[in-house]
């Protein structure tokens, strides 16, 4: 049976070969879109599993944003809670951050030119975030004040290097000596900075006030109970796990998959149709043939497993040629990412899910859009076909 499929769409080369053509493009779009959101939720899973802390602490208004350390949006919250946090039962140790966003205005790729700009202390660094090593310099000290630690896409970005100054205008007039640069982690922290908290809360009036507090706990097994605790003690904050942020950054991007999806079953359809059309206009031409193989004695089930099998042939075939289009349009993607906007750590990635899931597509578009044709086929009467010019 396979055989004979084969034979019967190698006598049409071209038509065959523009259909391959045709249900390989829908699923090279369909591998493309969905590696996007695939690569992304990869990313931040990985750039979210080394770090230390187990509970954000935010003001409500940004309690739904899934990157705490990227922005505050103005938010802030009194630093002495950072004393009621502490004295909660399970609580291990509490790291107040004040966070400021930068913009350079250069005209660059958009993530180049912003730069997330954290006041922490020294303890931050070392004990939350020990994977971040050192380049060139040093890390925060005890006593530093108006200094910065940069991420590695910072530095390179602006062409800062040790010794060099934040330019004034960007911090209220006030320069930031650069103390250390820090080798890539390929995660969101390349494009962060690090400077005194005390110093920067001066600096922008809001002494005594945080954007974020991260928390370690004593017992792992009582995280979310900690968390509750903390929200229900203090007005105006949430509290948020690190999987409770992992968990709404993963679901805004099953979002984003979903749309994809909704997108990419447009090229599929067309796919569908396609094969449906080179199989009805099969299915016309070789009538008398059809009537031949009927008066010699052929089933009328095998003719309808044989149309059948030549339209899963060729689903298969457009199937392994879009998997592979896929992933190279999935490289194209992270490229024109990291050559346009900067952001090099968010890969695109195809998953051996997604290739498994574009040949099931590709053979689900086969055995749909064979199934009316070779129905059809099967029902010609024998003499009307043997008469069919």
């Amino acid at each position: 049976m396979i055989k004979l499929a084969l034979r019967n769409l190698t006598r049409r080369r071209t038509r065959t070969i523009l259909t391959i053509l045709g249900v390989a493009i829908a699923i090279t779009f369909t591998v493309g879109l969905l590696s996007i959101t695939e690569g992304f939720i990869s990313s931040f899973e990985q750039s979210t599993e080394e770090r230390g802390e187990d509970i954000f602490v935010l003001p409500e208004e940004v309690a739904g944003h899934p990157m705490p350390m990227m922005e505050s949006y103005g938010a802030r919250f009194p630093e002495e809670y950072v004393g009621d946090i502490q004295s909660i039962d399970n609580v291990k140790a509490v790291y107040p951050v004040y966070t400021q966003t930068l913009y350079f205005g250069t005209g660059g790729k958009p993530m180049e030119d912003y730069i997330g700009l954290n006041g922490v202390t020294p303890a931050f660094l070392t004990e939350l975030r020990p994977f971040l090593e050192v380049e060139h310099g040093r890390l925060l000290e005890e006593g530093d004040e108006y200094k910065l630690v940069v991420g590695s896409a910072v530095a390179e970005a602006q062409g800062l290097e040790v010794g060099s100054t934040l330019p004034p205008e960007l911090t209220k007039g006030q320069g930031f000596e650069v103390v250390g640069i820090l080798k890539s982690s390929g995660g969101f922290d390349d494009f962060l900075a690090y400077a005194p908290i005390e110093t920067l809360q001066g600096l922008y009036g809001d002494q005594d006030k945080l954007t974020i507090a991260a928390v370690t706990v004593k017992d792992l097994d009582k995280t979310e109970e900690t968390a509750r605790e903390i929200t229900e003690a203090l007005p105006n904050v949430a509290a948020r796990t690190m999987e409770e942020l992992v968990s709404m950054m993963s679901d805004f991007l099953s979002m984003a998959r979903a749309m994809h999806f909704s997108i990419a079953s447009i090229a599929l359809l067309i796919g569908v149709l396609f094969i449906l059309s080179t199989m009805l206009m099969t299915v016309s031409e070789r009538m008398k043939e059809i009537g031949t193989m009927r008066a010699i004695g052929v089933s009328r089930r095998t003719l309808f497993r044989l149309i059948v099998t030549e339209s899963l042939i060729t689903g298969l075939i457009a199937g392994a040629l879009g998997c592979l289009g896929g992933f190279g349009l999935s490289k194209l993607i992270s490229y024109a990412i990291a050559e346009f906007a900067g952001v090099a750590f968010l890969q695109t990635m195809v998953s051996p899910r997604i290739f498994a899931a574009g040949l099931l597509i590709a053979l689900l578009i086969g055995a749909l859009a064979g199934l009316y044709p070779a129905w059809r086929i099967s029902k010609v009467n024998i003499v009307e076909a043997l008469r069919y010019e």
